[in-house]
């Protein structure tokens, strides 16, 4: 009897362990799941109009979003220097140029400031757009062409540009739209 009543408790705790696994690995996979869409959902958004492997997508993105934080961290401390060597050449030339500052400096928000060089361009534009800034996701323009954007209820606000040189990513600054 005594063997009974044991083994009737070791079946009853089995099984109610068995079922206790059961349910955690279900809420895990459901929780994998959801991982897994919202994934597929990111990846859809962000190669929509090229055509691009999930492997180089996740490759391409981990390796922005390293240079996105190193960014953040020269921006900290205003290390001019140090920002250049992420700025791809044409970038630096165009935003060299004295005529290209002075359209730049009748945008400024504040009218006593003007830009006479990169490096005011780096101080008083580039660093205070980005400060504080959370890049979430990104999007292919093309295969060497990206924009590191926050997503702000279905709306894509970009803050980056990247382009691909040589096998680098390299930041873009825009030109000045013509008005």
């Amino acid at each position: 009897m005594k063997k009974l009543i044991f083994t009737l408790l070791c079946f009853i705790t089995i099984s109610a362990f068995s079922c206790k696994s059961t349910e955690v690995k279900n809420a895990t996979d459901e929780i994998k799941t959801e991982e897994a869409l919202a994934e597929d959902e990111e990846f859809s958004r962000s190669t929509q109009d090229v055509l691009i492997t999930k492997e180089t997508f996740y490759a391409d993105k981990a390796a922005i979003l390293q240079i996105i934080s190193e960014l953040s961290d020269v921006m900290a401390r205003h290390d001019f220097n140090a920002w250049l060597t992420y700025i791809e050449p044409e970038s630096i030339e165009y935003w060299s140029s004295p005529r290209n500052l002075l359209q730049a400096s009748k945008r400024l928000p504040y009218k006593n400031k003007r830009l006479n060089t990169l490096n005011d361009y780096f101080d008083l534009v580039f660093v205070p757009s980005r400060k504080g800034r959370q890049i979430d996701e990104i999007r292919y323009i093309s295969v060497d062409s990206v924009k590191a954007v926050q997503m702000q209820e279905e709306q894509d606000i970009v803050y980056y540009n990247f382009i691909k040189m040589n096998g680098k990513w390299m930041v873009k600054i825009p030109p000045l739209q013509q008005q």
